[in-house]
């Protein structure tokens, strides 16, 4: 304990001072700009070149380098005798007899000494290497076992984080401690800690637990999730932490802020019609904007650093994050991370609107434009940010005041600098055709963010959300946030997608905490698609599916074999995400429940009629019915909307063979992919849709080769030759399942009648009236209603020109009384 803490009074006591001075000498430096000052002693202040503005401005420079190197001094002198004063303490103690304060202080160093030295590791992780790991472990290689791991602040925070409960994990013995500490020294590296803490030892053992996999797997979760939690957390600290002038780690900008030289000139104009990015970023930081892809911010930077050809156009799709970067880029400068030809930029954005605000013509706009272009010439260091740059009014987006014509002579210029953004579409369609505009600017493709990009994005948001306002953000709910926005979301893109419900989940914490349950509920009803996990009585309803089904629908056991099939794959999620949860095609006569079953699917599985989208495709026999489907000029698609407003549904697509070609073409994308485009360009989801299309073709020879008791596969084969006839086999093969449909016998309408009865029975006591139906009735019915080539349909008609006329007659009557039974027999069918 003497040796070490005479290391820590002597040695470290120097280290500690000397690197005090060389941060402090740095900060002055960063603050009062005096190799600044040195550099533009002769420079004149504002861009002022007359005499008596060059005497002032050396006059100006002169002062601050005085001022600044007097502060220098001064401070290195307090310093130098700070650091004597506390190095000589020891002797002070000893030797001053009436030296009670150098007593006092040298107990008090000695305190922080043994403070330091119980609650600190002697080195850092970057200060060892892997061979001496034990040196920068807050553990003891003795103390570490994995119930004191567990138990743990840090773990048990780590485990908040990933929504895992305590008292549900698997026990161990750590058999391995070095091992276990060389894998925990890495992982403290790789997230940038400065101790190995136990949060390190417990990811480092987790692939080791037994029985770590099926607990994995029931949280949902794998071991690269820990670890990414870890980074989290870590993170999280590294960014609330105060680091002081005597730490190791402080750093100093090289420039901070714009103007520090004093070159700026104002530019009122510009401000009238402009948002200075590199002003509002000095007063906000711009957290957890941009992600990570160094490649297009080095080459934007290093297009902006050029002496000319210095126009930069992003082009990318609305939400990849085109403002972003530029913010980001703000940040630099105002940060001093920007390199030395953007070091003293202000970003301005150009509000068009605000430009043509209060112009009464074509002349009040030139000159506008003339007196903001002054401006930034003078001032000789603005980077106009032009968003949505096709709305100058180039090409086809021309308007009556063209901004662009105006604005050309000065976009053409190496005096201004510009950086333009835009969408893949509207570069290709509009800008692309003006050669000149290609000319002046350097394209530069922004693509949608990675998830994992996304990942660190929200990651920098909550951390912030936690700070600010206190509300915590599991890790497990911003993966969640990732994994469904690139899952569900189709219409924006990565970041936005994702950051647009993250927003939304922290206006609407529970116990100030976001988690997975609170995203899922937020993306479900957004998309309109359920996300809740499948519970006891869903598992029940699925296995069920057939018996549910047939209490509402008769016959057809095949097609109601192959429908509950493939929801049982769609609730499990074993089915090929990227295509629609169901395609089939329903072939058979008319009459026999085709309709009626999609129907029925709708309300028992999708639980609610609401769900069922129906298209009679006789209506869409011509050409322009595609553009009634998926839209036109001025024309929303019928289908297009449909789905986009309600994609967990059922379509049901009737009559399909009489659809126009070109409609039929159409599906092939969307019985393949799960999308489809509408007119517009934007993408419409079908994965979380059923899609039923019906056709007639082969009914008849269904019906024959049932009446020449031809075997199923017969039939089936027969039926696929005709279907083959009549649809391209590409689009035959895409559907899911051929469903042959049998003409109905007379049991089946039997049946029928019972259901059809039954309902009417129940609507008739919902309004009051207590009905009773005879047995002989019943009979007559199916007798009457029994075709064997128009199937179920006579009976309906029955029904309606029979009882419900009836009914209807004798409730105006007023001989149907409310609450009074009623028999009902065959005298009502006349």
């Amino acid at each position: 304990m003497p040796i070490k803490l005479i290391e820590f009074w002597y040695p470290e006591g120097l280290s500690f001072f000397a690197r005090t001075w060389k941060n402090l000498m740095l900060f002055l430096e960063e603050d009062l700009a005096v190799m600044l000052m040195w550099r533009l002693l002769f420079t004149p202040l504002f861009h002022d070149v007359t005499i008596v503005g060059r005497i002032l401005s050396f006059l100006f420079r002169l002062i601050r380098i005085v001022i600044g190197l007097f502060a220098f001094l001064i401070f290195t002198i307090l310093l130098i005798l700070l650091a004597g004063y506390f190095l000589s303490l020891p002797v002070l103690a000893v030797f001053d007899k009436p030296g009670l304060v150098s007593r006092i202080l040298f107990l008090l160093a000695v305190g922080l000494f043994l403070m330091h030295t119980l609650t600190h590791p002697r080195k850092k992780v970057w200060q060892v290497s892997k061979e001496d790991f034990w040196l920068s472990s807050k553990i003891q290689k003795m103390d570490l076992t994995f119930k004191k791991l567990l138990e743990s602040p840090e773990v048990i925070d780590l485990l908040s984080y990933l929504e895992i409960q305590l008292n549900g994990f698997p026990g161990y013995e750590i058999s391995d401690k070095q091992k276990a500490g060389e894998v925990a020294f890495e992982l403290a590296k790789k997230s940038g800690s400065q101790y190995i803490g136990p949060r390190h030892f417990f990811v480092a053992v987790l692939a080791d637990i037994p029985g770590i996999d099926s607990f994995l797997i029931r949280m949902e979760l794998t071991p690269l999730d820990f670890e990414k939690a870890l980074n989290f957390l870590e993170k999280k600290n590294q960014t609330w932490k105060r680091v002081w002038i005597w730490d190791d780690d402080f750093t100093v900008r090289h420039l901070k802020g714009v103007n520090r030289g004093w070159l700026g000139v104002p530019t009122p104009v510009l401000d009238l019609v402009g948002f200075d990015l590199t002003k509002e970023a000095a007063t906000n930081n711009f957290l957890g904007l941009v992600r990570e892809n160094q490649q297009v911010i080095s080459e934007v930077v290093n297009i902006l650093s050029q002496t000319s050809g210095r126009n930069v156009i992003l082009v990318g799709a609305s939400g990849s994050g085109k403002t972003a970067l530029i913010k980001h880029l703000a940040k630099q400068i105002v940060l001093g991370d920007a390199p030395q030809a953007l070091a003293i930029k202000r970003l301005v954005l150009l509000d068009l609107s605000k430009l043509l605000s209060g112009i009464q013509n074509q002349g009040d706009l030139a000159n506008r434009v003339k007196t903001i272009f002054e401006e930034v010439e003078f001032a000789q260091n603005v980077i106009l940010v032009i968003e949505e740059i096709q709305d100058l009014g180039l090409g086809e987006v021309g308007a009556s005041m063209n901004l662009y014509s105006l604005m050309q002579p000065y976009l053409e210029s190496d005096t201004f600098q510009f950086i333009g953004t835009t969408e893949p579409e509207n570069y290709s369609h509009v800008l692309e055709k003006n050669k000149a505009f290609v000319r002046i600017f350097r394209k530069i493709e922004f693509p949608p963010a990675t998830g994992d990009d996304t990942l660190k994005i929200l990651e920098d948001r909550a951390i912030e959300a936690e700070r600010k306002s206190k509300v915590k953000v599991t890790f497990v709910a911003i993966k969640t946030t990732v994994d469904l926005s690139q899952k569900l979301v189709r219409d924006r893109v990565l970041p936005d997608s994702a950051v647009n419900i993250f927003n939304e989940a922290l206006t609407q914490p529970i116990n100030k905490w976001v988690t997975k349950g609170l995203i899922r509920k937020i993306v479900s009803s957004r998309v309109k698609i359920p996300l809740m996990e499948v519970g006891t009585a869903d598992k029940i309803r699925l296995l069920n599916l057939e018996s549910e089904i047939h209490s509402r629908f008769v016959s057809q056991e095949q097609a109601t074999k192959a429908i509950a099939n493939t929801l049982r794959r769609s609730a499990t999620d074993l089915r090929e995400e990227d295509r629609p949860i169901g395609s089939f095609l329903f072939v058979g006569p008319t009459g026999v429940g085709k309709t009626e079953l999609a129907k029925v699917l709708a309300e028992v599985y999708f639980k609610s009629l609401g769900a069922f989208v129906r298209f009679d495709m006789s209506e869409y026999q011509n050409q322009e019915s595609v553009i009634r489907l998926i839209g036109g000029e001025g024309i929303e698609g019928e289908l297009t909307e449909s789905i986009r407003n309600r994609p967990y549904a059922l379509l049901l697509l009737d009559e399909f063979e009489k659809a126009n070609p070109k409609i039929l073409t159409l599906f092939l994308q969307v019985l393949e992919d799960g999308r489809l485009t509408d007119f517009e360009g934007k993408l419409i989801d079908f994965t979380h849709t059923i899609i039923i299309a019906t056709s007639n073709a082969g009914s008849l020879n269904i019906v024959k080769s049932l009446e020449q008791s031809k075997s199923w596969e017969s039939i089936d084969r027969e039926v696929s030759e005709e279907l083959l006839k009549t649809f391209r086999p590409e689009l035959v093969n895409r559907f899911d399942d051929i469903v042959i449909f049998k003409p109905l016998s007379y049991q089946d309408l039997t049946r029928i009648v019972n259901l059809k009865i039954t309902a009417l029975q129940k609507q008739l006591k919902m309004k009051g009236y207590l009905v009773e139906f005879t047995p002989e009735l019943l009979t007559v019915l199916a007798k009457r209603g029994y075709d064997p080539i128009l199937g179920a349909r006579p009976l309906r008609r029955l029904l309606q020109d029979t009882l419900e006329a009836q009914f209807s007659k004798l409730i105006l009557e007023e001989k149907l009384v409310k609450g009074s039974p009623f028999k009902a027999g065959v005298e009502l069918l006349g």
